[in-house]
């Protein structure tokens, strides 16, 4: 073989030797970014499948035989800590804390979720509305809007129940309330990313009705970012709950809240603070997943302007 050819193979070589170690390279530079997608899919299922039990357990209660009468006392020493049988401890009155923070949920979850459902469908379509007609319509509930955000939110809520009364509907209405403008400042950001796309262009020149064009062009598109809204508004109006329950004007005994569960363990935080613990650590958990889900959902979306 001659020196040329030689040389010719050992070009041809090197090349391609460069070519796999730059191929690893630029292998091993993607691999924390893949790591990383990879361990927020992870986390978001555990976050999914924590918050699927919290629901479940809230639903199931009264049907889980290994639970206690939340309301029943001395199931065990009165501030006895976990153990065995009771694993979240008890609590003042010897009442199982566990039966207590899942019975807890039931009520939470029942005052946060009529909340934001009732929030999602009046503030989105009051937010469509605005970005889609604009001018006067959303000029007017622009202003409304910013008016209700520019209130305390906590003594805009304390406000309404003292007026009304502390009772479930009363909370429920006051947590509501301030749901709407939130999402309705959402929806209007999300519509005027639709207004002027070619397929509500269309319709328009078709001759399609506004009733139409907003059902069946814009909400569509709107619906997915209010979805990933909602479960920030939960984990928001879950802590807005237990803060009208810490300062006593939320629903008052013998119903039972994760807020009123944590106001009646305060006073024994030294003594017993198991009472108090527990059930804020689930509730915690709960806001750590509520508001994962709904940022990766944010993220995964690409929704803009999308901050309560």
């Amino acid at each position: 073989m001659s020196s040329a050819a030689i040389g010719s193979v050992a070009v041809t070589a090197l090349q391609q030797s460069t070519s796999q170690h730059s191929s690893k390279r630029s292998a091993d530079t993607m691999d924390p970014t893949a790591r990383g997608t990879q361990g927020r899919s992870v986390l978001l299922w555990v976050c999914a499948g924590w918050l699927g039990l919290v629901l479940a357990a809230a639903l199931l209660a009264p049907w889980l035989g290994f639970l206690d009468d939340p309301q029943q006392p001395l199931v065990g020493q009165p501030e006895e800590g976990p153990s065995w049988s009771h694993w979240f401890g008890t609590d003042q009155l010897g009442r199982d804390m566990l039966s207590r923070s899942v019975w807890g949920s039931r009520l939470s979850l029942a005052i946060a979720g009529p909340a934001v459902g009732v929030g999602i469908v009046v503030g989105g379509f009051l937010g469509v509305i605005a970005g889609y007609f604009g001018r006067w319509v959303d000029a007017a509930v622009s202003s409304v809007i910013a008016l209700t955000l520019a209130l305390p939110a906590l003594v805009f809520a304390l406000f309404i129940v003292t007026m009304l009364g502390p009772s479930y509907l009363n909370v429920t209405l006051a947590v509501t309330i301030l749901t709407i403008p939130a999402v309705a400042r959402i929806a209007r950001a999300q519509a005027l990313r639709f207004v002027d796309r070619e397929f509500v262009l269309v319709a328009q020149m078709l001759g399609a009705r506004w009733p139409r064009i907003l059902f069946r062009e814009v909400f569509p598109n709107v619906v997915p970012a209010l979805v990933s809204i909602a479960f920030l508004a939960m984990g928001i109006v879950i802590i807005a709950e237990g803060s009208l329950s810490f300062i006593g004007v939320s629903v008052g005994s013998p119903s039972i809240t994760w807020g009123n569960i944590l106001a009646a363990g305060r006073g024994r935080i030294e003594q017993a603070p198991h009472i108090v613990f527990t059930t804020a650590g689930v509730m915690c958990l709960t806001l750590l997943a509520l508001n994962f889900v709904g940022d990766e959902l944010l993220r995964r979306l690409n929704v803009r302007e999308a901050r309560l």
